[in-house]
């Protein structure tokens, strides 16, 4: 990372803020795919679960990279919705977000700045990036993605649709926040509420169900108390991490429907492909037409693919 001069006047409110804990790390580097050799964070903040994930990772001797991916700018509930005095540790001077100068700072304090790689960006726009370049076989795909990034209801549920299309068979996709921290009663006693994250992994989970591994919890048991709260969804009663696992190779080939067949890259997109002239039964069908139906039905805009599947 570079050596440019931090902001001395922000300080991080804790440098070790995170909810995951090593066994959780201990947990997922057992059931991933081996050698892991790529770990991909999305929602870094000042680092702390960044550096925990390192640190168990090289006590394991796994040769791996660790990219935290983050804005770096905050969102609503870390930043702005904070005390003005703990908001005003995470602004610079001018105004800015010293988020980022925080995770630095972090990181080269635990010696781990060699390890990981922090990116810039959306987590979206990250596991978009991530697909191209294993496509373009430039990179891997990640053995392992942690998601603690949007929090927001709809926006988790496109997070987990992309970071599903970026796991290779048998990897380990899991993340923060089953519960959220809503504030506190008036007995100082923490409110844990339901929040968006929750109810987005159980919808995604069950779209999912056919591509989810649900044995690999109980095999892993006895390093971690997992419940199961669906098929192939586990969450850890100590940490509230919450855990998928993508089925082998060898099992997701038995899948008739999976999830990337479902969705495909060219989808209809709400374009109206029929008018008149122009009908689904004469243009779809390959009985009488053939691989691909009837070809005069079709131009660079409207397909077989996009219409007909």
């Amino acid at each position: 990372m570079s050596d440019l001069k931090l902001d001395e006047a922000s300080e991080p409110i804790n440098p070790w803020i995170t909810h995951i804990a090593p066994a959780d790390v201990d947990l997922v580097l057992a059931a991933a795919p081996k050698p892991v050799t790529f770990w991909l964070e999305l929602g870094a903040f000042e680092g702390g679960s960044a550096t925990v994930a390192t640190e168990r990772i090289l006590a394991h001797e796994f040769n791996a990279s660790v990219v935290a991916v983050d804005t770096f700018l905050g969102d609503l509930f870390m930043l702005w919705t904070r005390q003005p005095e703990d908001r005003r540790k995470m602004l610079r001077k001018d105004g800015g977000s010293a988020i980022f100068d925080h995770f630095r700072r972090n990181v080269r304090a635990a010696g781990l700045q060699s390890c990981i790689l922090p990116l810039q960006t959306t987590s979206i726009v990250a596991l978009r990036l991530v697909a191209l370049l294993a496509e373009r076989q430039i990179t891997p795909l990640p053995q392992v993605i942690y998601l603690d990034s949007a929090h927001e209801e709809g926006e988790v549920l496109l997070e987990l649709s992309l970071a599903w299309k970026a796991l290779p068979p048998g990897g380990v996709l899991f993340g923060d926040d089953w519960v959220l921290h809503e504030g506190f009663k008036d007995d100082n006693v923490t409110v844990l509420l339901e929040g968006g994250t929750q109810r987005d992994v159980l919808r995604f989970a069950a779209l999912i169900e056919e591509e989810l591994d649900d044995e690999w919890g109980l095999k892993f048991q006895p390093l971690r108390t997992l419940g199961r709260m669906r098929p192939g969804l586990f969450v850890s009663y100590q940490s509230l991490q919450w855990f998928m696992k993508k089925l082998s190779m060898k099992k997701l080939s038995k899948v008739k429907n999976t999830w990337q067949q479902r969705h495909p890259s060219m989808s209809n997109a709400g374009y109206v492909c029929w008018s008149i002239g122009f009908q689904k039964d004469g243009c779809c069908n390959e009985t009488r037409f053939g691989p691909g139906g009837n070809s005069k039905c079709w131009d660079l805009l409207f397909t077989h693919e996009r219409c007909c599947t």
